[in-house]
């Protein structure tokens, strides 16, 4: 290389280039420094970059969906939360049932007052069902879950109905009518005012009844009647057949007449088992799938998804009762994941006291009289049993679902928002470093520009040398 050419002066261009890429590499050493990022642009780590943004995107959704998951936490302890006092309500309508079916400690006057109680905590029942909500959002009234119409009262009694029940008008094809257990006696008397065979003791549905040498087939009738309302069995004179005629109140397989006697009293000393028969429908959904309803007891229809039609005694016939419910379905529905679909969802059925009930509803219940009270006991412990199963559905969805995956949320969060800065964020002990070989290769290269530059100079002297 000549240092004789003063026109172009590569020494200092080199020192030039040098500086500038000294300079540029201080320039990215403070970039780094100051903004605490590695990756500042696309051209800092090309590849790095897209992998950063695809984990941040995650890390952001992981978050929200965290926030989501609190969130339902808090939604479904407040439903839960409605739902428990519903529980204790019903549990006083039950307490104020029990106590009206005793003639001990009640009349007409008290009755009716037991009444106006159970009106009382039954239209509170109804105010928590519509005024429960969280953030505006109805909880309770039935929008959540899945909300029955019955729209043919004369042949549907109730429904309670599940998420796995079509949506739209739905249609009960009644193939099989429930019947009430019934016998007829064996031994034939003259009339009723004959006296029995024999004294000893009659046992109906594991109730022992009494029967004395001196008793007449009537008083024998009267006795099992007294016990109707433990037995549900009632007994008539047949006369066509001049014996005693057993009949269940009741329709359905589990509602027995189980007869025995210790002597020929009404059947010859021998002992009988009686059952009714349950109705069997075939539903249709406003989707158009069916459902096989067989599962039921008696008037109750029940198909194995829990899906529940009570009939009337006017719709326990073979016939097809056509758009007798309207099927509308809810859920509350929580994104808990970071891609489209991942979410949580749990349906919460209305507790509107025209919707609890199986066997009938329960704002149809009146304990006015003693008959009423001991059907309303019926109702009110299924009441409380869907109530409660709700409120058991809440509570595992609450832990098993939600507060679950906003732990597993949690540590995602952690290991995506650690890998995310591996890749993005910046060393400050490595780029310390970095920066302080830099700015002393800036400097150096500074003070030997400045000497390159000088270097022409030494062409002068061969100048004076002429």
């Amino acid at each position: 290389m000549s240092l004789t050419r003063i026109n172009a002066n590569v020494i200092s261009l080199i020192g030039q280039r040098n500086l500038r890429t000294n300079a540029e590499r201080m320039s990215k050493s403070i970039e780094r420094l100051s903004s605490g990022f590695r990756i500042n642009s696309g051209a800092d780590d090309p590849s790095g970059l897209v992998i950063s943004e695809l984990l941040r995107a995650q890390v952001g959704g992981v978050t929200i969906a965290q926030q989501n998951a609190e969130q339902g936490v808090n939604l479904i302890k407040t439903a839960e939360g409605a739902l428990m006092e519903v529980s204790n309500l019903l549990q006083q309508i039950r307490n104020l049932a029990v106590s009206a079916a005793s003639d001990s400690t009640h009349n007409e006057d008290s009755r009716g007052a037991l009444q106006r109680q159970v009106a009382s905590a039954m239209t509170t029942i109804d105010q928590i069902g519509s005024t429960t909500t969280y953030a505006g959002r109805a909880l309770l009234d039935g929008s959540a879950g899945t909300k029955v119409q019955i729209r043919d009262t004369t042949h549907i009694a109730a429904a309670n109905l599940t998420a796995s029940a079509g949506e739209g008008l739905a249609d009960v094809d009644v193939t099989t009518a429930a019947t009430k257990a019934t016998k007829d006696t064996s031994h034939a008397y003259a009339d009723t005012g004959t006296t029995v065979a024999n004294p000893g003791t009659i046992t109906i549905n594991n109730k022992q009844i009494t029967v004395i040498a001196t008793d007449t087939v009537q008083d024998v009738i009267d006795k099992i009647n007294d016990e109707t309302t433990t037995t549900g069995v009632v007994a008539s004179w047949d006369a066509g057949n001049t014996v005693v005629q057993l009949d269940q109140n009741y329709y359905g397989s589990d509602k027995l007449i189980d007869y025995a006697e210790s002597a020929d009293i009404l059947n010859g000393a021998s002992a009988f088992l009686e059952n009714g028969i349950d109705a069997v429908a075939t539903v249709t959904w406003g989707d158009t799938t069916t459902a096989t309803m067989n599962a039921g007891k008696g008037l109750v229809l029940e198909d194995s998804a829990g899906d529940q039609i009570t009939l009337t005694t006017a719709g326990n016939a073979v016939s097809t009762w056509s758009d007798a419910l309207n099927v509308t379905q809810g859920l509350l529905s929580f994104q808990i994941g970071v891609n489209a679909y991942e979410t949580a969802s749990m349906a919460v059925d209305s507790v509107s006291t025209t919707d609890l009930g199986t066997t009938g509803l329960l704002a149809n219940i009146d304990i006015s009289t003693v008959a009423g009270a001991n059907s309303a006991l019926t109702i009110v412990d299924e009441a409380i049993d869907e109530v409660s199963t709700m409120r058991g559905r809440l509570g595992a969805f609450l832990t098993n679902e939600l507060q679950a995956t906003s732990r597993a949320l949690a540590a995602a969060q952690e290991n995506l928002t650690a890998s995310e800065s591996a890749i993005r964020n910046s060393d400050f002990g490595a780029q310390m470093s970095e920066f302080t070989i830099s700015q002393i290769l800036v400097q150096s290269a500074t003070s030997f520009l400045a000497q390159a530059n000088s270097l022409p100079q030494m062409v002068l002297q061969l100048v004076r040398g002429v």
